[in-house]
């Protein structure tokens, strides 16, 4: 029997370009919540994070009614507070109304005032609130994100309100009653953030919940390399022939080496043999190989120490490709710089960086082995370079060197391997098109390439995407790890060598805050600072003291950090 390829289906779209190889002969490139105001617990399936430097900042901007741009820069994280969640109610004779809060999955209620019912009783009860997504920690790849929860009251609630790192109230569309459903529509700062929703019942008793969220990805896996930031201190392990650890040398290291002038950065990224950083203030580092100008330094040696990108405006994520790169800046446009080769930088002119023409509002960037991707904050995908295996998700296998936007609902975040696409819909959803030849796309084929976005069946509320080479990742909304696609050297950690043509949970590992897909291994950040690592470790990329082709490991191994 024949296996059909489901229709396709114009949900999300973005496509990848087939990846280079690595320059090592065995390397990987070488191969193929919280607690309610009225003292219910909410389900909360993470602990506190306690992996970055970045403090929620103070927004001075009133954000639309269901959307609000942050712009202000965190710089370090949140210390919870010691003092336990209180509940202080008043009646019709008391003033006080102020309560203890903590930071993360916390509650806060103020009883301002009270009102009698016709039996006498008076309602000194705040409304609780329970944010379903997302779990507090989170390490995200987009600026947009939609928060769901729902508040509830005996009496009825009759307000719910967003606030975005301590800014002005946003006022949510909700229908009042005992039980009122909410969506929050935020744009991320760069760092933490601090998403606190407010709700209000008929006698203006009030009762609060806090979620910390962090924009940028603290761990990043490239060719045969990965990076890791924990508790302000970025540490590297793997291959550094280029100086592609910014370990100041061009030693490889088997166990994990603190890297150098890293210790400001918030956010990572990382493909075959150079690396990215995002600042707490916003400049991109650079460092590794420059073959082909993707550190943004012009022609030059390789670098074993990162070194800022110049002329690059206000940063606030960054994605590197096979050979070059894209920043994501604060007013909401893309810088490109590196390889050309088929139109990955998508705009005219040399590799220095530039900015791309027409793309505004964007949200969030990926870069594949010889493409480029962009969300909108419509939701729209944009995709240019390679399209040769169908990863720019317009039906042809063309090269397009201009951004071109793909028929779609909706989307918020976007991941790109070697040559497929994965599209994220806002409320975790996924959409995959692009390359199929070892079940990357997820829809259960394992067939032809998907010329067109192919529905991924559902399988969890996903929160954030990753992809490289030929495998697949997810973050699902209760802090599982899920894989799919190539895994000839156990990198999607399922226990085995077998590609998975379908989403498979990763079993054996903690909540997962962080995740980062390399060529041929992958690297997650645990809700406690842990760094673990399955798959390929020919030159070290595991971090776990050895290296060479009979050394990977089939199961998440964590990393033993100095």
């Amino acid at each position: 029997m024949t296996l059909r390829r489901p229709h396709p289906v114009l949900l999300v779209a973005a496509l990848s370009l087939p990846a280079c190889g690595d320059d090592g002969q065995t390397s990987a490139s070488d191969g193929s919540s919280g607690t309610s105001s009225t003292g219910t617990t909410e389900p909360d399936p993470t602990a506190a994070p306690t992996t970055s430097t970045a403090d929620p900042g103070t927004s001075t901007t009133t954000a639309p009614t269901t959307t609000t741009t942050e712009p202000e820069t965190s710089t370090t994280q949140p210390v919870t507070s010691t003092t336990d969640d209180t509940t202080t109610d008043t009646g019709d004779t008391t003033t006080t109304g102020d309560t203890s809060t903590t930071t993360g999955d916390s509650t806060t209620t103020t009883g301002d005032t009270s009102s009698t019912s016709t039996t006498g009783a008076v309602d000194d009860t705040p409304p609780g609130v329970v944010i379903l997504r997302p779990f507090d920690g989170v390490h995200l790849a987009s600026r947009r994100l939609l928060v769901t929860g729902e508040a509830s009251d005996d009496i009825g609630v009759v307000a719910a309100d967003l606030v975005l790192n301590g800014g002005a109230p946003v006022s949510l569309p909700i229908v009042p009653g005992p039980d009122a459903s909410f969506t929050a529509d935020l744009r991320l700062a760069r760092g933490w953030n601090t998403v606190e929703i407010v709700a209000r019942d008929a006698a203006d008793n009030i009762g609060s919940s806090t979620r910390l969220v962090h924009l940028g990805v603290p761990v990043a896996a490239g060719g045969a390399h990965s990076l890791a930031l924990v508790d302000g201190v970025a540490w590297g392990f793997g291959r550094n022939n280029e100086g592609q650890l910014a370990a100041g040398d061009l030693v490889d290291h088997h166990d994990a080496v603190e890297l150098v002038d890293l210790g400001d950065a918030v956010s990572l990224s990382a493909n075959l043999n150079h690396s990215l950083a995002v600042t707490a203030d916003g400049a991109v580092k650079a460092w590794g190989r420059n073959d082909e100008e993707q550190l943004g330094q012009g022609p030059g040696p390789d670098l074993s120490t990162p070194a800022i990108v110049p002329g690059v405006p206000e940063v606030v994520l960054v994605a590197a490709g096979q050979r070059h790169s894209l920043a994501l800046t604060d007013d909401g446009h893309v810088w490109s710089f590196g390889a050309d080769s088929n139109g990955q930088l998508g705009r005219d002119g040399d590799a220095a960086p530039a900015v791309i023409p027409d793309l505004e509002d964007i949200v969030a960037i990926a870069a594949g082995g010889s493409y480029s991707l962009a969300v909108d904050g419509a939701g729209a995908v944009w995709a240019w370079g390679n399209g040769s295996d169908g990863q720019l998700g317009d039906g042809m296998t063309v090269d397009s060197p201009v951004p071109k936007v793909i028929s779609m609902v909706d989307a918020a975040a976007v991941a790109a391997g070697k040559a497929h696409t994965l599209a994220l819909a806002p409320l975790g959803s996924l959409a995959a098109c692009g390359l199929d030849a070892s079940g990357q796309l997820g829809d259960g084929m394992n067939a032809d390439n998907a010329l067109l976005p192919v529905t991924v069946a559902e399988f969890a509320d996903v929160l954030t995407v990753a992809a490289s080479g030929n495998l697949s990742l997810a973050l699902a909304g209760d802090a599982a790890l899920w894989a799919w696609g190539q895994n000839f050297n156990g990198q999607l950690g399922l226990g085995d060598a077998l590609d998975r043509s379908e989403p498979t949970i990763v079993p054996g590992l903690p909540p997962v805050h962080a995740i980062a897909a390399g060529l041929a291994h992958t690297v997650v950040l645990d809700a406690d600072g842990g760094v673990w690592a399955s798959g390929l470790n020919s030159f070290g990329q595991l971090g776990k003291g050895d290296a060479g082709n009979g050394t990977h490991s089939d199961v998440p191994l964590l990393v033993a950090l100095p």
